[in-house]
C-alpha cells in the first residue's frame, strides 16, 4: 500500500535511501537525488517541493518513490528544469570562493583551447570530478563570451535549444527554426558554448543523436567554440557504437575528435588546496589516507560538502575547525543520506 501518512510535511531525506532502487534510469536518479539534497538543505517539505511544479504532495511522493502510475515524463521534465534553475542560482549566488586546483586549471585550459581555437571538443571525466565547478568559474571569468547549459536528463533538440536561448537572454517564443535563428545570430566566433552532462543524450538514443546533430549545426553556422562535457561513457560510446560514431562523423572532421580525458586519480596537492582553503590543519597520516580514499571514490563534490559541513559546525561552536568536526559532519551526513532522522543535524 502506498505510504501517504503525514505526507504533506514529511522529511524529504527519507527518499534518498529509496531513489537508487527505483526503475528510473541513472540520469533521472541523479537529478532527483540532487534536487532532494537541495530541498533537504533548504528545509523544504514534500509540499514545498510539489508546489514548485504545480502538483500535489501525493503525486510528488509517488514520483520520488518511482510508483507513479500515470505518465511520469512531463513531471520529471519539470523537475529537471527546476534542478537546472537551482544549479544556476547556486552558481551565481553568494558561495564559497572557488578553490583553484591543478585539475581545475587543466579543465579551464581545455575550455580556453576550445574557445580560442574554435574547436568542437569533448571533455570526459568521472562524476563529481570537478568539471562543472571549474567550468562555471571559467564562464564567470569570461562574461558575455562563454555560455554554459546543462543537458536535460530527457534530452531533445528543442529542450537543449531553449536552455541555450534562455541562458543567453534570447526569446524562446515561436517555432524551433525561429529560435535556432535567434541563437545563431546571438552566437559568434568569439563565443564558447559549453554543454554539460551531454552523456545524458546517449540514453535518449535517436532524440539524443538529433540533439548533438543540432549542436553541430549551430557550431557550423556560428563558428563558435563547442565543448561537450560528460562522463567516460561518452567517449566509449563514440568508439564502440556505430550509430553514434557515424552521426558524429562530420563533427569529427571539424576537430570534435579532440577528446580530453581527466586523470583517474585526484592528486594529494589538490586535496591540500581544499583543506587549506577551508582552514583545516594539516592532517596526520591516517586522516590523509581517509581523505584520499573519499576523494578518489566520490570526487571533489562530496569531499567539499563534508569540509563545508565541518567548518560550519566549528563556526557555530565558536572554535577553530579541526578534523574532529569533519569526521562528525561525515557521520551526520552519512546518516542523513541513509534517511535517518536526528534530533540535531
Amino acid at each position: 500500500m502506498d505510504d501517504t501518512i503525514n505526507i504533506n510535511n514529511s522529511d524529504l531525506s527519507r527518499y534518498l535511501d529509496t531513489l537508487p532502487d527505483t526503475d528510473y534510469r541513472q540520469g533521472v536518479k541523479d537529478m532527483l537525488t540532487d534536487l532532494v539534497n537541495h530541498a533537504v538543505t533548504n528545509g523544504w517539505t514534500l509540499r514545498h517541493l510539489a508546489q514548485r511544479i504545480n502538483v500535489g504532495p501525493t503525486t510528488m511522493h509517488r514520483l520520488l518513490k518511482g510508483i507513479y502510475t500515470a505518465p511520469a515524463k512531463p513531471h520529471l521534465d519539470k523537475l529537471d528544469d527546476l534542478c537546472g534553475m537551482l544549479a544556476l542560482r547556486r552558481a551565481n549566488a553568494g558561495r564559497q570562493a572557488y578553490v583553484p586546483t591543478q585539475l581545475g586549471r587543466y579543465i579551464q585550459q581545455v575550455a580556453q583551447l576550445t574557445h580560442v581555437n574554435q574547436y568542437a571538443s569533448m571533455l570526459v571525466g568521472k562524476t563529481q570530478w570537478g568539471k562543472t565547478t571549474a567550468l562555471e568559474e571559467y564562464v564567470r571569468q569570461h562574461p558575455g563570451t562563454a555560455v554554459m547549459v546543462r543537458c536535460p536528463v530527457t534530452t531533445s533538440p528543442s529542450r537543449v535549444l531553449y536552455r541555450i536561448a534562455a541562458t543567453m537572454g534570447v526569446s524562446t517564443s515561436g517555432k524551433v527554426d525561429e529560435v535556432i535563428s535567434r541563437v545563431c545570430n546571438a552566437l559568434s566566433s568569439e563565443h564558447l558554448l559549453i554543454v554539460d552532462e551531454i552523456h545524458q543524450a546517449l540514453e535518449c538514443d535517436k532524440m539524443g543523436r538529433k540533439c548533438v546533430e543540432q549542436l553541430r549545426e549551430i557550431y557550423d553556422s556560428t563558428k563558435c567554440g563547442l565543448l561537450l562535457v560528460g562522463t567516460p561513457v561518452l567517449a566509449d560510446t563514440l568508439h564502440s557504437n556505430v550509430r553514434w560514431r557515424g552521426m558524429l562523423e562530420q563533427t569529427s572532421k571539424r576537430s570534435a575528435a579532440k577528446i580530453f580525458r581527466l586523470p583517474e586519480d585526484i592528486r594529494t596537492e589538490d586535496i591540500r588546496a581544499l583543506w587549506t582553503s577551508y582552514g583545516y590543519p594539516d592532517p596526520d597520516r591516517a586522516m590523509l589516507s581517509q581523505l584520499r580514499e573519499l576523494a578518489n571514490n566520490s570526487g571533489f563534490g562530496l569531499t567539499t560538502k563534508r569540509m563545508q559541513a565541518g567548518l560550519t559546525a566549528a563556526r557555530n561552536a565558536g572554535v577553530p575547525v579541526t578534523w574532529d568536526y569533519y569526521l562528525a559532519a561525515e557521520a551526520k551526513l552519512h546518516e542523513m543520506e541513509q534517511g535517518l532522522l536526528q534530533e540535531q543535524v
